[in-house]
């Protein structure tokens, strides 16, 4: 996925000449190289940190979603509503440095977003080379640390750019910052997915987080409410709300 945020990064550089060279330059090259790493699979792996996603939808019945995730003819499908504002307290709790929010898939939007950083950090970055030119003995790694600070905000930002055509998923999304070699950095475990390798953070959700059970398109839908009403009480979840599908079924 990043691999469009990226080379938008790469185009958007290419098409602006009133940015600083010196900055830019390195801030292209960057990108440039993160994206053909991973097209051509040479990624180095030499990573201070890696980013963790867990992905939610804002929209707990959507058809599209329905159909991608639990479409069958034999069963129904569930998903379950969590208090956004309980579980990324708990998170927080728990030590995981984390940034949240709402994915963006309008590329006008995009485009907007990373011009406006473009521009802040253009500007700083000029300010200080001036300021570098009337005080001589001004700290010379402030320009690195202008570079350093942009390929993070870039980094950061673009793990909620999305395809267009991804908009009906309405993704909002909570990323894990796990830092190597540090106190704060969490376990990592591998699973197999299709045949690859995916490293993974293992995270227990407590009941609190958890609002509701919400229950797919399905004709027989008292006894799947009944069945799921059972369950949850089995479970400790019995206060938690049961929603069932309002889009109607078409044969």
């Amino acid at each position: 996925e990043v691999t469009y945020s990226y080379k938008l990064i790469v185009d958007l550089i290419d098409g602006r000449s009133d940015l600083n060279e010196k900055l830019f330059s390195k801030i292209r090259e960057h990108f440039f190289n993160k994206y053909t790493n991973i097209v051509n699979g040479n990624d180095n792996f030499n990573y201070k940190y890696e980013y963790y996603t867990v992905s939610f939808s804002t929209e707990s019945d959507n058809l599209t979603l329905w159909n991608n995730y639990a479409k069958g003819q034999s069963y129904t499908g569930y998903n379950i509503g969590f208090c956004k504002n309980e579980l990324i307290k708990d998170m927080v709790k728990k030590g995981f440095s984390s940034v949240y929010g709402n994915v963006i898939y309008d590329r006008k939007v995009q485009v907007t977003v990373l011009n406006l950083i473009f521009n802040k950090w253009n500007k700083e970055f000029e300010r200080i080379l001036k300021l570098k030119k009337v005080q001589k003995n001004s700290d010379a790694e402030e320009p690195l640390k202008v570079l350093f600070e942009l390929i993070d905000i870039l980094g950061i930002i673009s793990l909620f750019f999305k395809n267009p055509h991804f908009k009906d998923e309405k993704e909002y999304r909570i990323i894990f910052i796990n830092s190597f070699g540090t106190d704060t950095s969490k376990p990592t475990k591998i699973c197999e997915k299709n045949g690859l390798f995916v490293p993974y953070i293992e995270y227990k959700f407590q009941k609190r987080t958890v609002n509701s059970i919400n229950i797919g398109p399905t004709l027989d839908e008292n006894i799947f409410y009944t069945s799921t009403s059972r369950m949850l009480l089995n479970f400790g979840y019995g206060n938690k709300a049961i929603n069932r599908s309002k889009i109607p079924l078409r044969y």
